[in-house]
């Protein structure tokens, strides 16, 4: 027996839906709205930048499509969620082991074909908030992570707040960390954007603070270029 917004007396879990396709998200907030009281989609968004600006607050879960044809990676993406606090569940076009393999590697709960049911897919989200539940987190350190850096990472994140995570970069800092990145200096990134090198060097300070705030090493120009393609910009 429900009552109105809780089940069994419980308030329905927040879950996000991300996909750029505005029929997926509606179809599947529908289906949510009519088939899952436990579940209440918080925030519908069809691009990372959407919903980093129109969440009020990160949900518990995120469904999130793999492909959004923006310049951030998907592991990345993953990253910056289970910073914040809240579980994935990646959704592709079709079976992809390989990419099952890829998400569940930088943390993801699990990956679900687009072909499979809404079901399918809801039962997905129950079972990472199960886990965060069962483990009194509510993110899960990457697999593969190991030595120095891998070692502090659950430390890093446990700290992070879902504000810093939020803001990450503004449109200049990313073209700096672009070219800059790609093997320019700091005098010719400035010339490039028509700018002085102390706001070169204010740049690459914030996205060296930020990728620390993450648990991601970047004090070196070696760090900083594979925290860059990591992160798809330099693709």
């Amino acid at each position: 027996m429900t009552t109105e917004g809780t089940v069994l007396g419980r308030a329905p879990h927040s879950i996000g839906l991300l996909d750029a396709h505005a029929l997926v998200l509606d179809g599947l907030g529908a289906w949510i709205a009519a088939q899952a009281a436990d579940l209440r989609v918080t925030v519908c968004a069809r691009s990372w930048p959407d919903l980093i600006r129109d969440a009020q607050a990160w949900p518990e879960v995120l469904v999130m499509d793999q492909q959004l044809g923006d310049s951030v990676a998907l592991e990345a993406r993953i990253r910056i969620c289970l910073t914040a606090g809240t579980a994935v569940v990646v959704t592709g076009d079709g079976e992809e082991p390989a990419l099952e393999r890829r998400v569940r590697a930088a943390g993801a709960a699990a990956y679900v074909s687009k072909t499979r049911p809404a079901s399918e897919l809801v039962d997905a989200v129950r079972r990472a908030l199960a886990r965060r539940t069962a483990t009194g987190v509510a993110w899960d350190e990457p697999a593969g992570r190991s030595g120095p850096e891998g070692g502090h990472a659950a430390e890093a994140v446990a700290r992070a707040t879902p504000a810093a995570v939020a803001i990450r970069f503004s449109e200049d800092e990313e073209e700096t960390l672009r070219l800059y990145a790609s093997g320019h200096s700091p005098v010719e990134v400035a010339m490039v954007l028509g700018t002085n090198i102390q706001a070169v060097k204010n740049s690459l300070k914030r996205v060296r603070e930020q990728y620390a705030s993450e648990g991601r090493n970047a004090d070196k120009k070696q760090d900083l270029m594979q925290r860059a393609a990591e992160d798809g910009y330099l693709a």
